[in-house]
Formats: C-alpha cells, sequence, structure tokens
C-alpha cells in the first residue's frame, strides 16, 4: 500500500531492509519526511495488554529512530522525518496518543539531526489507506481479511426469540428436522445456533466489508443474489436429501466466493456460511 501511495509520479518511497543491523527504528521513508514503522501485537487477551504490548514497542523503536542517527543521516540524505507513523492494525486505548505526544516532545528536545523541527509522532491503521486497499484488492494484491468474529450466546438467544424473527426461525427449525433427519433434539438446536451465529457474524462481517472496500462488497452481494436466484429451481428439482444438498450449496458457494477478488479465503469461508444460513432463514433454499 505504501508502495501504490508513493508510486506515482516519482516513486518516492523507499523500505528500509533490517536483516544486517537491524531496521533503525524505522521500517521505510518516503521523500516527503514520512516515515513509517509497523507492529502487529502478539498473544494478548485485552485492552489493557494490548496497550501495554503497543507503548513498550513504540518506546522502543523511537529510542532506536533516535540512537541510530548517524546510521539513518546515511540512508536518509537529504531527507528529514518530519512525521514518525507507528502502522498499527487496531488501538484501543486513547492513552497510547498521549504516549506518542510524549514521545515526539522527547525526541524534538534531544535534537537529532535527521528529523525537522516539527516533528510528529502519530498512530495509525490501514484505515489510512482506503484508496490504496481498493485498488490493489481490484488487482488481487490485497486481500480483505478478518478474525471470524465470536457471537455471544445470548445473542443468539436473544435473535433466536426476537418477535421479528419468528417466521425465520419457524423456517429454520423445519428444514433443520430435515437436514438432520434422525438427529437428537440436542442436536437440532446445535444446528439451528451455529446458523443464526453464522448469520450474525457474517453480516459483521459484510458490514466491515462494505465500509471498507464498497467496490469488493458490492461484487459479493452480486455474486449472492445471482446463485440465490438459481435456489428456488435447485431445491425444487435436485436429487439429493437435504442434508447433502446443504453442504453442496455451502461448497459451491464458497467456491463462487474464492474468486472475487480481493477477500480472504477465510472471508469467503464466513460469507459463504451467512448466505447459506440467510437462504435457510428466508426460504431461497426450501426442502420437501
Amino acid at each position: 500500500m505504501l508502495k501504490r501511495r508513493y508510486g506515482n509520479p516519482t516513486g518516492s518511497y523507499q523500505q528500509i531492509a533490517d536483516e544486517t543491523h537491524g531496521d533503525c527504528g524505522l521500517e521505510g521513508f518516503a521523500h516527503d519526511g514520512t516515515g513509517y514503522q509497523c507492529y502487529a501485537a502478539q498473544d494478548w487477551v485485552d485492552s489493557a495488554q494490548l496497550f501495554k504490548k503497543q507503548k513498550r514497542k513504540l518506546s522502543i523503536d523511537i529510542r532506536k529512530f533516535v540512537s541510530k542517527e548517524v546510521e539513518l543521516l546515511a540512508i536518509l540524505g537529504d531527507t528529514k522525518i518530519r512525521i514518525w507513523n507507528f502502522v498499527v492494525p487496531h488501538w484501543r486505548n486513547k492513552e497510547l496518543l498521549k504516549h506518542a505526544r510524549d514521545k515526539e516532545v522527547e525526541v524534538r528536545n534531544q535534537k537529532p539531526r535527521h528529523i525537522t523541527a516539527d516533528f510528529k509522532v502519530s498512530v495509525i491503521t490501514d484505515e489510512e489507506f482506503d484508496v490504496e486497499k481498493r485498488f490493489l484488492a481490484d488487482l488481487s494484491l490485497y486481500q480483505f481479511d478478518v478474525s471470524t468474529p465470536v457471537t455471544q450466546t445470548a445473542s443468539i438467544t436473544s435473535w433466536l426469540k426476537g418477535k421479528e424473527n419468528l417466521e425465520l426461525v419457524a423456517n429454520l427449525s423445519r428444514k433443520a428436522a430435515l437436514i438432520g433427519s434422525g438427529k437428537s433434539d440436542s442436536q437440532k438446536n446445535k444446528f439451528l445456533n451455529r446458523m443464526v451465529a453464522n448469520y450474525i457474524s457474517g453480516n459483521i462481517v459484510l458490514g466491515q466489508l462494505q465500509r471498507e472496500l464498497p467496490e469488493i462488497y458490492q461484487r459479493v452481494i452480486e455474486s449472492k443474489v445471482e446463485r440465490q436466484n438459481g435456489l428456488e429451481v435447485e431445491s425444487y428439482s435436485t436429487t439429493l436429501v437435504p442434508a447433502n444438498f446443504f453442504s453442496s450449496t455451502l461448497d459451491t458457494y464458497k467456491s463462487d466466493l474464492a474468486r472475487v477478488p480481493g477477500i480472504s479465503p477465510r472471508v469467503a469461508d464466513l460469507l459463504a456460511r451467512e448466505a447459506v444460513s440467510d437462504w435457510l432463514l428466508r426460504c431461497p433454499m426450501e426442502f420437501e
């Protein structure tokens, strides 16, 4: 994305290799004085742990950025860093911004020769690169990917009991009995809960895709509508038993989505499961 942003007209983004002597607290820079350092925290379970890891990493890399002054002067040439961007997948605590302010003041007070007098530290995510993401997604050079949303049991129960969903739940319950013919009530209830969880989590992913990559979202919706249009005839004419038809529909649509540029295999799987759940709830997929 950085290479795309700075690729025209001058190709002014320069990545800094870190294999030999480390990255000097700078992963790359553009000749307009914008620097970038990327970090993805691992093994965190809550916002407090995420903040602790990000704060520590920012401090370490800023320290390296200042201490490697001589080496960076040779790398940067005439360029002086005006903004040092700390690029993370996401952040959840405004204290990280306060820490960034403290660090930029600290760096300015030390007056290293490779920064400007108004040096800033910023915390950004890939939301800053929506234009670049859309362009690269169209070329299949970027794939939208998300972690599988966690749907709480309480949310599933609330959805199943919602007055506005009574008809949908009745449809799903009737079809679940046909798909799981011979299964116990407990197994049927697990299937119902899983279909509702797939529907809820899939809609979360669709919403995020629509916000970040509206063109790719539109292609996904067009693919869903196209597949849905043939389901009523296929449901009527199939010789497969309901369980096999259900599995076949899921696998086929997952393959369809895998051909949509700009989404990861995981997202294709999540959206295929959302679609099949939706078709069971509404009735494009019907069983006799």
